[in-house]
């Protein structure tokens, strides 16, 4: 019965929700794994899960006509406009409920502005969506600010760890840029199928390139240094610190090794670029967090099974990147003749 309310799923569970649960992890990380604890990081989940299928629903309701002329499949179009209207009203009212447990009154009050902007984003005549700026701005503070402010309230509510004006500071601009980063790389791969639904954004205008440069040059190194900024300031224990910097030397190989390649700013790939792809977040975050927190708690150690089967395509396309990154290095180790 539920997946018939469900509107791309596969889009919001594998591509928002992992990076809610490493935000939320980071933030217990310290704590025991209480009945609070838990409960806190399971809203924050359900939560995001509730408003990005109120998101996904908005977006398919208005655009059936654009999503013709790309070609896109479109929920309205494959279960008619009233379920897709009643798909919205029950995750909205979900949502609300949701992040009222969470965080309480400014939880509900938060998640009313959340709920304002896919409509504003979609819905005629202000669909900023067209509005280029406006739009990014939208999508990021609806996609990764919202869960990011409401993952702060929630912890704090709970009184599940201590949470200081650096950790907050840099969880929101961590996220901000995450947000643009992502809207923008949709962007860069959606440019030829946006022509043909005859939306025109800010890649049309200024072309590929100076947005890669952002991504790369600007965004990427403020979302790094951040999110390096709210481990420190989260207390993470030496294991949070070697694992990661593990994640950062397999970065660095695949970037100097030369035989590596990135999708992440073009369909077609390049070459590969540190810290661009979300990884780390999607795939390592939640199980190097769950393994550092459980210093306090082995608890923990039970996230890793459960995340493990319920992104398991995110965690068998790390394990073929590390089949190939290990090739790699055998090879530049056996050298030019073959030999070490």
């Amino acid at each position: 019965m539920l997946p018939q309310y469900l509107v791309r799923a596969r889009a919001w569970w594998f591509n928002k929700v992992p990076l809610s649960v490493t935000l939320a992890l980071l933030l217990v990380d310290g704590a025991s794994l209480s009945f609070h604890a838990a409960l806190a990081v399971v809203l924050i989940v359900l939560t995001v899960c509730a408003v990005g299928n109120y998101g996904y629903a908005v977006n398919d309701l208005y655009d059936v006509e654009e999503d013709a002329r790309a070609g896109r499949h479109n929920a309205a179009v494959a279960l008619g406009t009233p379920r897709v209207r009643q798909i919205v009203i029950a995750s909205a009212i979900a949502t609300e409920m949701l992040a009222t447990l969470a965080a309480g009154a400014w939880g509900a009050g938060l998640t009313i502005i959340e709920l304002l902007l896919p409509l504003a984003y979609s819905v005629p005549p202000l669909r900023i969506k067209e509005r280029k700026w406006l739009g990014i701005a939208a999508d990021a503070l609806a996609a990764h600010v919202y869960p990011a402010a409401l993952a702060l309230l929630t912890v704090k509510y709970f009184e599940v760890s201590p949470i200081s004006a650096l950790m907050s500071g840099c969880v929101l601009i961590w996220s901000a840029a995450v947000g643009v980063r992502g809207i923008l790389s949709h962007q860069l791969h959606s440019v030829e199928r946006d022509r043909q639904g005859g939306l025109t954004t800010v890649v049309h205008e200024f072309g590929h390139l100076p947005f890669e440069r952002f991504i790369v040059f600007a965004l990427v190194p403020i979302e790094a240094a951040t999110f390096v900024g709210a481990v420190a300031a989260s207390g993470g224990g030496p294991i949070l610190w070697v694992l990661g910097g593990l994640y950062l030397a397999s970065e660095a190989f695949r970037t100097l090794q030369g035989g590596f390649v990135v999708t992440a700013l073009r369909p077609q790939g390049q070459s590969y670029l540190p810290l661009v792809e979300e990884s780390f977040y999607k795939a390592w975050g939640p199980i190097v967090l769950a393994v550092d927190a459980a210093r306090v708690d082995l608890s923990f150690l039970v996230l890793i099974p459960l995340y493990a089967w319920l992104f398991k395509p995110h965690l068998l396309a790390e394990e073929s990147k590390i089949r190939s990154i290990a090739r790699a290095f055998r090879s530049s180790a056996a050298g030019p003749d073959g030999t070490a």
